[in-house]
């Protein structure tokens, strides 16, 4: 699949969707590479990555009012949408600019 403007707009807002939109997105964009879609795939690879972790002291610490952590991982998912959507690399607030350096050589 060759990326077009439109087919790289919808791979960025696709790889905010869960982890297998990331994974389905990153065997898309891994043939051809895409600056857009390779710059929020790492944004994205760093929320999931704070989802998991939330989830997984949730689990460890038995502690229901950590959940709340969950609404600003939703925030986060929804910044990078909406960037992903109007095609602007910008990072997301407080965290983007790791993830940019810590996901260069995986995406």
């Amino acid at each position: 699949m060759q990326t077009t403007p439109n087919n790289s707009k919808a791979l960025a807002i696709i790889t905010y969707i869960t982890f297998i939109g990331w994974i389905i997105a990153y065997m898309l964009n891994n043939k051809q590479k895409n600056s857009l879609v390779s710059y929020h795939q790492r944004q994205a690879l760093g929320v999931q990555l704070i989802y998991f972790s939330i989830a997984f002291l949730i689990t460890l610490t038995g502690l229901p009012s950590l959940q709340v952590l969950f609404l600003g991982v939703f925030i986060l998912m929804i910044i990078g949408i909406s960037n992903a959507s109007n095609q602007i690399n910008k990072p997301l607030p407080m965290v983007g600019t790791y993830f940019e350096k810590w996901f260069e050589s995986i995406v």
